[in-house]
């Protein structure tokens, strides 16, 4: 993902109404570099608020496997670990075809059921 189009899409606080543009910069990023996991993953929580839930399953798939083979986070703003961890809660949300509609059920997302 090139510098600026990280800015684009994380620092401008972009909102629901700019979620198309969003995903056409985040693919832009994944074709420019398909070695980081990072993307994908953002990649897959946008279709997963827009209810697109085999779209999400495949970038979060994508994205964890790039994460476990490379075994280090491209973006340090979160852990690996951190990184991990929502990558897993991505791919089970995306196969239950799922996604809390409310802030209080994103911030209660967990890997217990």
């Amino acid at each position: 993902m090139s510098s600026s189009s990280k800015r684009e899409i994380v620092d401008d606080g972009r909102g629901a109404d700019d979620e198309e543009a969003t995903v056409v910069l985040l693919r832009s990023c994944v074709e420019r570099n398909p070695f980081i996991g990072e993307p994908h993953l953002v990649l897959a929580q946008v279709y997963l608020t827009k209810a697109k839930f085999e779209e999400a399953e495949r970038e979060a798939e994508r994205g964890l496997t790039l994460m476990l083979e490379w075994g280090s986070a491209w973006d340090k703003r979160m852990s690996w670990e951190g990184w991990i961890a929502w990558a897993r809660v991505l791919l089970m949300k995306a196969r239950d075809r799922s996604w809390p509609q409310t802030s209080w059920g994103i911030l209660n997302l967990g890997l217990v059921k």
